[in-house]
C-alpha cells in the first residue's frame, strides 16, 4: 500500500521536475492499488471522439510493493497505422495516434530516456496482444494523438488489476549460475506447486534455455498440468520449432520424449512412468510470447487417471431440424412462467461445430430479465480457458441489451471463464451462442438460468413499493436495522436504472447508513452527469435534492457513514447507459436522536487524487499550487491517500 507521504512525493516529483518527464505539459492520471484491487480506464471523452493534438497523457498504475500490474484493453479505436512507406519520421510502427506501454520500470515515472516496450494503435483486431503485465509494481501508458488528424475515432477502454507477484513464482530451487533451471524435489511438505516460463506473465526473454527437473520418491510419479501454453504459431511439426517445450520421462534429456509443445495449448496433462520428469524450454532470439504456466504434483505410483465412460466423451448428434428448433427460441413472461433453464444443443454431451443459436427474452410491465450462467464449458483454442485472452474467433456466448431501441452488446463469455448474474435495462434481452467450425474436445456447452423479476434483483430488509418500481421502504417500526443493495447485487448493476431507498423513523430517531462494499462507476469527487458518472446520492427531503450532501461514486473499500438530520432519509442510486460496476451493499440502522444538530453529522471524504476515478495533474503547476497541494495533503491526513 502506498502511504500518503509517498504519494505526495510522487506528485511533487511530477510537478516540480518537468525536465525529468517525457514532456512538462504531460497530464498524469494515477491509479493506485487498494490491495489487489481493479478498475477501468479510458481515453478522454470515451466513447465519443477524442480530440486531435493530445500531446501526451500518462496513465500511471502503482501497485503495492508485492504486486504487479495487469492491463487489458476491451475496446480500441485509434487511427490505423500508416503503410510502412508512409511512416512518419521517428516512428517505428506508423502509429500517429498511439499508446506507448512502459512495463519494465524501476520507479513509477518516465523521462526522455525511458524505453517503452510496446506501442499500439488501430483496433483490437490489429493487436497481437490485448493484455500487458508489468515486471514490477508500476506500469505507465502514454497516449498521444496527431494534431493534424481529421478522422473521428472513439479511443480506448480497458481494465486494470493489481496481482500478487508471488503468484508467479516457481516452486523450486534455482540452480546456481543459471537463468531458469530448477530442481523440484518431493518432500513430506512439498508435493505440489507451480512453475512458469521466465518472466511470466510477461513475455519470456530471447534465447531462453530452461530446465525443470522433478525428483520424486521411489513410490511416486510426476503429474504435470500445463494450464496455458502460448508460444509462436508453427504450421509444421514442433520438431522444426525454435520455441518449444519438451517433456522427458526421466531425469534428463536422454530419457524417452513423452511430448513436445509449440503454438498455443490449454490444459495439457502429462504423467511420468516413474519418480522423475525432465521439462525443457527453449526459445530463439525473436518472436517471444507469454510462455507457459503449469502445475505439478507428486502422486502415488499406483494412482491412475480416472477413465471416463465411453458415453461421456461420445458425441451423440441431433438431427438438423431438431437442433434448429431447440437452438432458436423466444421466452415471453407469462403469469405461470417466470423462470426456466436453457441448455446448449446436445447438452451434456459435446455440442456441434458450426452452429449459431439465438435466444430472445421479453419481460412484462416493470419486470427485468436476470440471467445466470450456471455452467460454461466452451471450446477455447486461444490460451487458458479459465482466463480467456479474448473471445474473437472462439466459441462464445454473447449477451445483448437494448438502449433507445438499438441493440448493444453487454458482455461476451468464452472458455470456462467465471461468470456473474446479468440484468437487462428494460423489457428485452438477447443471448447468442456461436460455435465455430473447429472440432470440439469434450466440451459440454452451457446451462443458462433465466428469470423475470419485479424486484430488480435488490436484496434488502425493506418492502418494495406496491407499484413494483425500484423503490424500497424501510420503517423502524418493522426493522430497527438491516441491509440493502444495488440492483442485481452479486453481479453488475443494470444500465439506465434509478432506485430509491426511503427510510421512515420515529420522531426521536435518525437514520445511519454504512457501506460495507462500494463499487459504483464514476469520477471522484464530482460524480455527476458531466463526468458520465453513476452515483449514490442522499437527501433529507422526499422529492428535492439536498445540496448539502455530496454524491458518492468510484471504488473504495468503504465510505464514511452518513447520518440523516431527522427521522426521514432518502438514498438514490442512478446508473447511466455507458458503464457497469459491481454496485454496493450497505447497512442501515435507526438511532436515537439524543443531541440536536443544525447540520448533518456526516463526514465526507475529501476529493481523491487517485483511485478508480483518477485525477489529472498538469506538469506546469506553479510553486503556489505545490504548496496548496502539500497543505491539502497535510490537512486531510490520513484519508487523502489512505486508499
Amino acid at each position: 500500500m502506498l502511504y500518503w507521504y509517498e504519494a505526495l512525493l510522487l506528485y511533487i516529483v511530477y510537478i516540480m521536475a518537468p525536465s525529468s518527464g517525457i514532456d512538462p505539459s504531460c497530464e498524469c492520471v494515477v491509479f493506485q492499488s487498494l490491495g489487489l484491487s481493479h478498475g477501468h480506464f479510458h481515453s478522454p471523452n470515451y466513447p465519443n471522439r477524442y480530440r486531435p493534438g493530445l500531446h501526451c497523457i500518462l496513465y500511471t498504475f502503482i501497485g503495492d510493493m508485492n504486486e504487479i500490474v495487469e492491463i487489458k484493453f476491451l475496446n480500441m479505436d485509434l487511427k490505423k497505422p500508416e503503410t510502412r512507406l508512409a511512416f512518419p519520421i521517428g516512428t517505428e510502427t506508423g502509429c500517429s495516434d498511439r499508446i506507448r506501454i512502459y512495463k519494465n520500470l524501476d520507479r513509477p515515472e518516465v523521462n526522455e530516456d525511458s524505453r517503452y516496450e510496446d506501442e499500439v494503435c488501430g483496433t483490437l483486431a490489429d493487436m497481437d496482444e490485448k493484455k500487458f503485465f508489468s515486471s514490477g509494481r508500476a506500469l505507465i501508458l502514454e497516449f498521444h494523438t496527431d494534431p493534424n488528424s481529421m478522422e473521428s475515432h472513439s479511443g480506448f477502454k480497458g481494465v486494470f488489476t493489481f496481482l500478487e507477484k508471488s503468484s508467479f513464482k516457481t516452486d523450486g530451487i534455482l540452480q546456481y549460475g543459471t537463468q531458469c533451471t530448477y530442481d523440484i524435489q518431493s518432500t513430506y511438505n512439498h508435493t505440489s506447486g507451480k512453475f512458469f516460463s521466465p518472466r511470466y506473465p510477461q513475455k519470456y526473454p530471447q534465447s531462453s534455455n530452461c530446465r525443470y527437473i522433478f525428483m520424486g520418491q521411489e513410490s511416486e510419479k510426476v503429474k504435470v498440468i500445463f494450464r496455458i501454453i502460448r508460444l509462436p504459431k508453427h504450421i509444421s511439426s514442433c520438431d522444426n520449432s525454435e520455441d518449444v517445450i519438451k517433456v522427458y520421462d526421466g531425469a534428463n534429456d536422454s530419457a524417452k520424449l513423452i511430448k513436445q509443445f509449440c503454438d498455443t495449448h490449454n490444459h495439457e496433462e502429462i504423467y511420468s512412468s516413474g519418480p522423475y520428469m525432465y521439462v525443457e524450454f527453449m526459445s530463439d532470439d525473436f518472436h517471444e510470447k507469454q510462455g507457459f504456466a503449469a502445475e505439478f504434483q507428486f502422486v502415488d505410483a499406483s494412482w491412475t487417471d480416472p477413465i471416463s465412460s465411453p458415453s461421456d466423451g461420445e458425441s451423440v448428434r441431433i438431427s438438423g431440424p431438431e437442433i434448429m428448433e431447440k437452438c432458436n427460441e423466444s421466452f415471453v413472461s407469462k403469469p405461470n412462467k417466470k423462470s426456466g433453464t436453457i441448455l446448449s444443443p446436445n447438452h451434456p454431451r459435446v455440442y456441434q461445430p458450426g452452429i449459431i443459436c439465438q435466444y430472445e427474452f421479453e419481460a412484462a410491465a416493470q419486470e427485468r430479465i436476470q440471467l445466470k450462467i450456471s455452467k460454461l464449458d466452451l471450446y477455447y483454442s486461444g490460451g487458458d480457458p479459465y482466463d480467456p485472452y479474448g473471445c474473437s474467433h472462439q466459441d462464445s456466448l454473447t449477451v445483448f441489451i437494448y438502449i433507445d431501441n438499438k441493440e448493444v452488446k453487454l458482455i461476451e463469455f468464452c472458455g470456462r471463464q467465471a461468470t456473474h448474474p446479468l440484468m437487462s435495462n428494460g423489457p428485452r434481452m438477447k443471448v447468442v451462442f456461436k460455435s465455430e467450425s473447429s472440432q470440439k474436445d469434450s466440451n459440454s456447452g452451457f446451462q443458462l438460468d433465466y428469470s423475470f423479476r419485479t424486484d430488480f434483483g435488490v436484496q434488502s430488509d425493506g418492502e418494495q413499493d406496491d407499484r413494483k418500481v425500484c423503490t424500497f421502504i424501510f420503517r423502524s417500526t418493522l426493522h430497527t436495522h438491516g441491509f440493502f443493495t444495488s440492483p442485481n447485487y452479486g453481479g453488475q448493476y443494470p444500465r439506465g436504472t434509478e432506485c430509491h431507498y426511503i427510510f421512515y423513523g420515529k420522531d426521536n430517531e435518525r437514520v445511519e447508513i454504512e457501506f460495507l462494499h462500494f463499487d459504483v462507476d464514476g469520477i471522484i469527487p464530482r460524480c455527476d452527469d458531466k463526468t458520465d458518472s453513476d452515483s449514490v446520492s442522499f437527501s433529507n427531503f422526499l422529492n428535492t435534492v439536498d445540496r448539502k450532501l455530496p454524491k458518492y461514486c468510484g471504488q473504495r473499500p468503504s465510505y464514511p457513514s452518513v447520518t440523516s438530520e431527522a427521522a426521514f432519509f432518502r438514498v438514490t442510486f442512478r446508473s447511466n447507459a455507458m458503464y457497469d460496476a459491481n454496485g454496493f451493499k450497505a447497512n442501515f440502522r435507526f438511532i436515537k436522536d439524543v443531541v440536536e444538530q443544525d447540520t448533518p453529522s456526516t463526514t465526507f471524504p475529501n476529493p481523491e487524487p487517485i483511485g478508480s476515478g483518477a485525477r489529472l495533474i498538469n506538469g506546469n503547476h506553479s510553486l503556489i499550487a505545490i504548496a496548496t497541494l502539500i497543505y491539502i495533503c497535510l490537512s486531510v491526513i490520513p484519508t487523502a491517500f489512505d486508499v
